[in-house]
């Protein structure tokens, strides 16, 4: 239940189609799984139409025009916790495409999804602890990958603006994403504004962007990469067989990429944890080093970790030994600067005013 006074509107459920393995491939969320755990349907046995407005889909929608955000984990969302868009006052809201969905209530969208997520993939090159406990390159699922991701580039990318790639792997790690980067056109996506590159940046390299056509270069205008730590030490546990070294010579090619692309905005994230809260302000330093903005986050528990074994890491928790020590941390003025977003940590910041 929503604890906030305002009553609020949040666009996602009317722009996001997030294609997932979480219980299966081609399951279809309206977020963030973590943020908002119910499926629409599943692109393995039904169209885009199908899922897109479908009854579950509608339900969800519902739910935010009627402001209880039922379906919603407020301790996980951000952006509930700090009314950042997507979430924002229904009566600040500005788009006149969702003025008329909140005045008539639509829950059945005339258009089809504007933003995808494309998570159906897990491959990648590490194995980072807090996804997985060994290196994954899909292999068995090859062909369930491939109708899902055709499914996709016929059915769902005529509207689409942004195209996420991706939350479940890495896309130049992924043998899929990665050849669906090197051939995609231009023509096949006409209102595509944006595509977002959700890497940990080990294979970003001069060498593999030269890969990539121009034209689909010239589209990605923002990116995430995923590190958790601020030192070679916390980097090689964080993430299991990775270079700091290396990442840190990638972070050089892609920022001159920011000015040479004109990319809009490019940031580096942590899932923070017992083992590397203390590095936060070094890795806000980092991030300022190259110009990129910092995002942290809580650990989820996406079940790679015991019961035990999450509490011992999961420093955000009340119950953790140091805890107190994260809450004292959150007071250092470094995580007050304008390239800094502490997410869904935002509530343990403020609980220190």
């Amino acid at each position: 239940m929503i604890i906030k006074s305002e009553r609020l509107f949040c666009s996602k459920p009317f722009t996001w189609f997030e294609v997932t393995q979480v219980n299966g491939i081609g399951e279809v969320f309206m977020c963030c799984p973590s943020w908002l755990e119910t499926p629409i349907g599943n692109l393995r046995y039904q169209s885009v139409e199908e899922v897109w407005n479908g009854k579950k889909a509608q339900e969800i929608r519902r739910s935010i025009l009627d402001g209880s955000f039922k379906y919603c984990n407020q301790s996980r969302c951000p952006f509930l916790q700090t009314i950042a868009a997507p979430v924002e006052k229904a009566e600040d809201v500005k788009d006149e495409e969702f003025k008329i969905i909140m005045k008539e209530h639509l829950t059945v969208l005339p258009y089809g999804p504007k933003e995808i997520n494309c998570s159906y993939d897990k491959s990648c090159n590490l194995s980072c602890p807090s996804c997985r406990t060994e290196v994954i390159i899909e292999k068995r699922n090859r062909n369930q990958i491939r109708e899902v991701q055709q499914k996709i580039c016929k059915e769902a990318m005529k509207d689409a603006q942004l195209l996420y790639i991706t939350g479940s792997g890495d896309p130049f790690g992924s043998p899929f994403f990665r050849k669906w980067l090197q051939t995609m056109r231009r023509r096949d996506m006409p209102r595509l504004e944006r595509l977002h590159i959700h890497t940990n940046a080990q294979l970003w390299t001069p060498k593999m962007w030269k890969t990539i056509p121009d034209e689909i270069q010239h589209l990605v205008k923002t990116a995430e990469i995923s590190i958790d730590a601020a030192s070679s030490e916390t980097y090689s546990i964080n993430r299991r067989g990775g270079s700091f070294k290396k990442l840190l010579e990638n972070l050089e090619f892609i920022s001159t990429l920011r000015e040479r692309n004109a990319m809009e905005w490019v940031c580096i994230s942590m899932v923070v944890q017992e083992n590397n809260f203390r590095e936060m302000p070094d890795f806000v330093r980092i991030g300022k080093r190259f110009n990129f903005g910092v995002y942290f986050s809580k650990l989820v528990n996406w079940g790679t970790f015991s019961e035990e074994e999450f509490c011992r890491r999961a420093v955000h928790l009340p119950s953790h030994p140091k805890h107190a020590g994260l809450l004292d941390l959150l007071k250092d003025e470094i995580f007050n600067e304008p390239n800094v977003y502490l997410g869904n940590l935002t509530e343990l910041k403020n609980c220190n005013k």
